[in-house]
């Protein structure tokens, strides 16, 4: 009877010796502004680099490890056995565009601006590089209802013959379209593939058919990777029993 009473002190002090954990240095541009998210997809846990790059996680041989952030381009690690012993290095991609170098030019003006315009070569600059957000351009579909919704008369016409029936349901089939794309820059092909069991032929028809849940795309919308995976691990189940589909 002691020696069992003696083991069940010792054995929980055992299994927490045996709980490894992965860490490193993350080496990007701009670590001090953005912190990387660090995302155990198996074991669904998560934690943040500091501001010098270092990170550590629990992990086991076999895990999808996340490297992500809003600036960075998505890095997904599976764990090896040299992972939990050695200091693993993470190197990170930026996703934004970096401004061409300019070269400003000497023109000759003569102070007539009707002139002096049509001589300067301009460039366009797109405002989203210098932090503006861009009104987005309404499709040619949306143009339709719009221009339809001002003018009363058209409105009740197209009401009427059905046009404006299919005017909207047009736009529903763009905006999950968008939403699918969403998707897909969100998460990877190979967390798809692997941990959601989604074959790769299907990958496309799989992101369609979570864009045409609202639930799904609300918590996309929220920005939580973890969250949004563990969604998705849901709707890759029901989507594997719709399709017939054998893990």
């Amino acid at each position: 009877m002691r020696i069992y009473f003696y083991l069940l002190l010792i054995l929980p002090v055992l299994s927490f010796g045996q709980e490894k954990f992965m860490k490193g240095q993350i080496y990007a541009d701009s670590l001090d502004t953005y912190q990387i998210n660090i995302i155990n997809i198996t074991q669904e846990i998560g934690q943040v680099s500091t501001k010098d790059g270092k990170y550590n996680i629990r992990a086991k041989v076999g895990d999808s490890i996340l490297f992500t952030s809003l600036q960075h381009k998505t890095y997904t690690l599976n764990i090896e056995d040299n992972n939990l012993r050695t200091s693993t290095s993470i190197f990170l991609e930026m996703q934004i565009n970096e401004l061409e170098e300019v070269t400003i030019l000497q023109y000759n003006l003569t102070g007539n601006l009707s002139k002096d315009i049509k001589q300067v070569e301009t460039d366009f600059i797109d405002q989203r590089q210098f932090g503006f957000r861009v009104p987005r351009k309404l499709a040619k579909v949306e143009r339709e209802l719009r221009a339809a919704q001002s003018s009363s008369l058209d409105f009740l016409i197209m009401s009427l013959n059905g046009e404006m029936k299919k005017i909207k349901q047009r736009i529903e089939i763009a905006n999950i379209k968008t939403d699918k794309n969403r998707l897909l820059r969100s998460v990877s092909s190979g967390l798809i593939t692997t941990d959601l069991n989604i074959p790769k032929i299907y990958i496309e028809d799989f992101a369609y058919y979570c864009a045409e849940d609202k639930h799904t795309v609300s918590i996309m919308d929220k920005g939580d990777p973890l969250a949004l995976i563990d969604e998705l691990k849901l709707k890759a189940i029901s989507y594997i029993s719709l399709k017939n589909l054998k893990k």
